[in-house]
């Protein structure tokens, strides 16, 4: 009889003493849904200078290669038809500093909800997803009609070196990692740093020469290699 008293008041205690133990434990942080959206940055009288190396192919041994640079100025925010604020982004481009920019083209973006999405040419795409967490995939192409895009955020809050300059705090989306080797490469990727915006993105997406000929021999017959790379950075008034 006192045995089984004894172990009635062990099991009692235990069970006390479990449960005072986890009201010690450390609540889980709240979940920040805001994490990732200062890299997409668009603060108006932003702008962002870049180098641009592009290779247009149309066929074995013949193709254009171009240098340029690309200027993007954040700028005045408007509501949009559904009501959600976006960013006209002016887009201007010069063969090199000595020329006066151009106006190239006008695009817009904005973060709507748990989505970076930016109008391209009046294709809309979600360039990110928020909270940024590199376990997320996301359909890239989900406004438009084209084929789905599956992206995912591959670093965060990670360094990235462009050029000279090594930055911290950046984020990296693969938009494509695709090849055979043999017949086609679709390489794509775009890298972000936190209060400034996009500072990198490699556009990789060729057919290779199949015919029996070149098969094998990694000769581009169709497609385009595209690179740009940050060089300035600033707000306009400070021109």
């Amino acid at each position: 009889m006192k045995l089984k008293v004894w172990v009635l008041g062990l099991l009692i205690f235990l069970f006390v003493f479990s449960c005072g133990g986890a009201a010690d434990e450390e609540p889980e942080a709240p979940l920040d849904l805001n994490k990732g959206k200062s890299y997409f940055f668009l603060e108006e009288g932003k702008y962002r200078e870049y180098n641009v190396y592009e290779i247009r192919y149309y066929a074995v041994d013949i193709s254009d290669t171009l240098q340029y640079q690309l200027r993007e100025e954040v700028g005045e925010a408007f509501a949009n038809q559904n009501g959600q604020i976006s960013h006209f982004v002016n887009r201007y481009i010069r063969d090199n500093a000595s020329q006066a920019w151009e106006l190239d083209s006008v695009w817009t973006a904005r973060i709507e909800g748990d989505k970076a999405i930016s109008v391209e040419n009046n294709v809309p795409l979600v360039k990110m997803t928020f909270p940024a967490d590199t376990s997320r995939r996301w359909d890239g192409n989900l406004l438009n009609s084209n084929d789905p895009n599956i992206r995912k955020l591959v670093n965060f809050n990670s360094t990235f070196t462009v050029g000279l300059n090594t930055f911290l705090r950046t984020a990296e989306v693969e938009i494509s990692r695709d090849e055979d080797g043999i017949t086609f490469r679709d390489i794509r990727r775009e890298v972000y740093r936190d209060s400034i915006g996009l500072i990198y993105k490699l556009y990789n997406k060729v057919k290779l020469c199949s015919r029996a000929e070149c098969l094998g021999q990694q000769l581009v017959e169709s497609g385009r290699f595209y690179r740009e790379e940050l060089i300035a950075h600033g707000y306009v008034d400070e021109d």
